[in-house]
């Protein structure tokens, strides 16, 4: 390519490459694992400024005294290589399990406290349906008030989290929480009691009915003995993965 400017060859082709990229992001739902839904929009803005740029940048092809090659823009084409090379998934039982049994349990629940309504009103002869929607806000009132709950019937989708400091009947039916982007993902769900729990695979989607329940834990933290609400599991079913895996206050 005589004449060209490599250099800037490489800028245009790093820039349509990643707008492409954002694009197919888009089209194939798999944003969602990345970015919270509300950044859509301006994603949306700035991938159409990113192809703009490469358009533009096609005039700096013919310039002899272009910039010349240089090894950070290969660095620019990391972050796409690595979302071609590795696809979107939801975090690994061993990542999780490095956030501490606590830290499972309570997950963004404090930190999302702002972002979400009252928990709803169910009446006493009602199934508490622990949804996406009201996710949030029901593992706050559950948290903060688990006596108005104890005895009640609930619902709840969620996947199956093991660890070794629970009882052999014990185990975490969690949930991803978004707040901005991947990197700051947490988990937080409920404590369950099953006898077969063994027959479980870590990760695993599981639709539980049960009875909520209350038992004293000792908060290390502020150095209390707290109610911690878990549900005594009546029914424990397989169930496929929801169309969307993250709860986004």
């Amino acid at each position: 390519m005589r004449g060209l400017s490599s250099g800037a060859f490489m800028w245009m082709l790093t820039l349509l490459l990643s707008a492409a990229a954002l694009c197919y992001l888009f089209w194939s739902g798999q944003l969602a694992f990345y970015v919270h839904p509300r950044i859509r929009g301006a994603l949306a803005v700035a991938t159409a400024l990113i192809a703009l740029l490469g358009g533009v940048s096609l005039w700096d092809l013919r310039q002899r005294a272009g910039f010349r090659v240089s090894w950070v823009h290969a660095l620019f084409l990391m972050p796409l290589i690595l979302a071609l090379c590795c696809p979107p998934q939801m975090l690994s039982p061993e990542v999780i399990s490095q956030k501490g049994l606590m830290g499972v349990l309570r997950g963004h629940i404090n930190t999302c406290a702002s972002l979400h309504g009252p928990a709803p009103v169910f009446a006493p002869e009602q199934t508490i349906i622990i949804s996406e929607e009201n996710f949030l806000a029901m593992m706050e009132a559950l948290w903060e008030e688990p006596d108005q709950y104890v005895g009640r019937e609930v619902e709840m989708l969620g996947f199956y989290y093991e660890d070794p400091t629970l009882g052999p009947d014990d185990f975490v039916l969690a949930r991803l929480v978004m707040t901005c982007c991947a990197a700051d993902a947490e988990v937080a769900g409920l404590l369950c009691r099953y006898p077969g729990r063994g027959q479980l695979v870590p990760g695993q989607w599981v639709l539980v009915r049960g009875r909520l329940a209350q038992m004293p834990y000792y908060n290390v933290a502020h150095h209390t003995v707290n109610n911690m609400p878990y549900i005594e599991v009546t029914s424990l079913s397989p169930s496929p993965k929801p169309a969307q895996e993250y709860i986004y206050p």
